[in-house]
């Protein structure tokens, strides 16, 4: 396998780079290309990006500090802090986390709040200040941990609650600086909250299958209850993602099954599609948005891991993605692990890939 080397003088500047030929893009066939119109906007990230905000923001971790121990055997221990970008530049968070914190941001909101977890637990940033989760008090909760953040500044994840006097793993709801309360009963998991307080999880079924739902959640004016995802095969499946409720009313799942198949499902749908790319392996979707837009990864037709992955993305039609880096739009030939990582409601996708040297480049893709 050849492995590729990118020396740092390689990097596209960080400015908003318009491509500008169509005739140089290859012919549609079945995997869409690029057009004219597409946008590349380089972070210049100092470690991988996790989520985007709906407004552009970005965070991420990076390596913020290396420690080699004198003992025996010897060995180097590094620790991470969060890094945010705020649509103009990038900042990096070590110095408001203990140095030895090991801190990695997961999510990110307009307001740039940021949510994520330390050695001390789960975390909520905001305005320069942290709050965690598990800091109310004893027997308030603990082990928290946060998997989303909405602008309203609902942060959501798991955590143990008492119940009858013994700590129960439940899904749980917290602001900042705010003591963390139940958002479903135990036996749910949960992995994203949207700004109409509706969450999306799974749960294990009849079957002892992982089975998607949607859930209005405690903070939303609609009505209560927990839907199952309908219609998906008979394996574990997982949602990953649930977009803001769109314009026309729209909400929409982004779930990853057991076999390497993904699917998008509108909330108020008979059933999910397939996302598909032929002859493509470890594919998955990543993300969407509420127009339905989803983003995703997989390995090109007859190519390997770990140069052969591209970014994708479905829109209109569910088995004929658009792959985001035709003619290496971002991405260099041969760079490794060429991915999309999240899309927002505006239609821009967050992508990147990584070197052999483990550093990692950051885009904002505008299709």
């Amino acid at each position: 396998m050849r492995r590729p080397s990118f020396a740092p003088s390689q990097r596209r500047p960080l400015a908003l780079a318009l491509l500008t030929s169509a005739a140089a893009l290859a012919p549609a066939g079945p995997v869409g290309t690029a057009d004219a119109a597409t946008t590349v906007l380089e972070i210049h990230s100092p470690g991988p990006a996790m989520r985007m905000s709906g407004n552009g923001k970005v965070t991420g971790f990076y390596v913020a500090k290396c420690t080699t121990l004198s003992s025996q055997p010897k060995r180097t221990i590094c620790y991470n802090a969060p890094w945010l970008y705020d649509g103009h530049q990038v900042s990096k968070l070590a110095g408001k986390f203990p140095s030895n914190a090991n801190a990695k941001a997961v999510a990110v909101n307009d307001a740039g709040q940021l949510i994520g977890a330390d050695l001390t637990g789960a975390w909520l940033y905001s305005s320069g200040t942290v709050a965690y989760v598990d800091a109310a008090g004893a027997g308030v909760s603990s082990n928290s941990r946060l998997h989303a953040v909405n602008n309203a500044g609902t942060a959501l994840g798991m955590s143990y609650l008492p119940v009858a006097g013994s700590p129960v793993y439940q899904p749980i709801t917290y602001q900042f600086n705010g003591v963390p309360r139940a958002a479903l009963q135990p036996g749910y998991s949960v992995v994203d909250i949207n700004d109409a307080g509706m969450i999306a999880g799974w749960f294990r079924n009849g079957a002892g299958l992982e089975q998607p739902f949607v859930a209005a959640g405690p903070d939303s004016k609609a009505a209560s209850g927990i839907v199952a995802v309908p219609g998906l095969p008979p394996v574990n499946c997982r949602p990953v993602r649930l977009s803001q409720r769109s314009a026309a009313g729209a909400v929409w799942v982004a779930i990853n099954c057991a076999g390497n198949r993904a699917f998008r499902y509108r909330v108020d749908a008979a059933a999910p599609e397939e996302l598909l790319h032929a002859g493509s392996s470890n594919l998955s979707v990543v993300s969407i948005n509420g127009q339905g837009t989803a983003a995703g990864t997989a390995v090109r037709p007859g190519a390997n891991a770990p140069d052969g992955y591209t970014a994708l993305l479905w829109a209109g039609n569910p088995s004929v993605p658009l792959d985001l880096n035709a003619n290496q739009a971002f991405a260099p030939a041969g760079a490794w692990n060429v991915h999309a990582t999240d899309i927002n409601e505006a239609g821009t996708v967050l992508t990147g890939y990584n070197d052999t040297a483990g550093n990692f480049y950051t885009f904002l893709v505008q299709p």
